[in-house]
This record gives structure tokens, sequence and C-alpha cells, in this order.
């Protein structure tokens, strides 16, 4: 069989450019360079090392969709023990919120009950008078 360019290769292989760019500089994977300087592969040493492409790409994109749509079951009950603990969180704090506005009322009430406070006459800043 005739050796496959890098083009050639990320075609028939699951592998993209820049990865067999990286493993033929890096001596993971043999090849040579053809006479424009381009990388040829033989397509054993690319089985050695990387496994060929699957034959129909759209059916595999099939099976992974149905992947993603199937329920999983322990993250649902994460999911459902979220929204209980979230419910309870909603639920304090807006327990708490009726608790601060009755607190508030109460506190207006006894200042509105309180004497106003008396106005002293020009006093001294001391108890005691001073002779002369």
């Amino acid at each position: 069989m005739k050796n496959l360019s890098l083009r050639e290769a990320v075609k028939l292989f699951d592998v993209s450019r820049p990865t067999l760019t990286k493993a033929l500089n890096s001596g993971k994977l043999s090849g040579e360079r053809n006479d424009k300087g381009q990388w040829e592969i033989s397509p054993s040493e690319l089985t050695r090392v990387y496994r060929p492409r699957s034959a129909e790409p759209a059916s595999r994109g099939n099976v992974e969709q149905v992947n993603f749509t199937t329920p999983n079951i322990s993250q649902n009950a994460d999911i459902d023990r979220l929204k209980a603990e979230l419910a309870l969180a909603v639920a304090r704090a807006e327990a708490a919120e009726k608790l601060a506005q009755e607190r508030a009322e109460r506190i207006d009430d006894l200042r509105r009950m309180l004497p106003p406070p008396a106005t002293s006459t020009s006093r001294s800043l001391w108890p005691w008078k001073r002779r002369r």
C-alpha cells in the first residue's frame, strides 16, 4: 500500500493534523518527507499508533445524541435535593424579612410611647455650683 499524506491520514484515522505533525516531529510516529517537503506516512505505522476512523460518522453522532438525552437518576436526585434546599432557604428568608418588619414596627410604637425629652434650662456642665 502506498504512503499517505497528512491530509489523507487525517481523513482515514481518528487524529488531527497538528497532532500528527507533533508526533512526526517528536519521533513517536515515523514518516518520510517527499520531494515537496510534505510528510508521507505508512498506513501500517498510523495503525500502530492511532485507530482508524469509523465508517459511519453520521450514526456515531446519533449515538452520542441519544446518550445526552437519557436521564441520569443520580443527577435528578441531586437536582430534586437542591430544589428542596432552595425552597427552604427562600421560606427562611421571607420569614426573616417578616420578623424584621414586625420588630421595626414595634420599635416605632415604643418610640411614640416615650415621653418627649425634657428641655433643660441653662444648666451647667458641672452638677455643683461654684461660689465666689
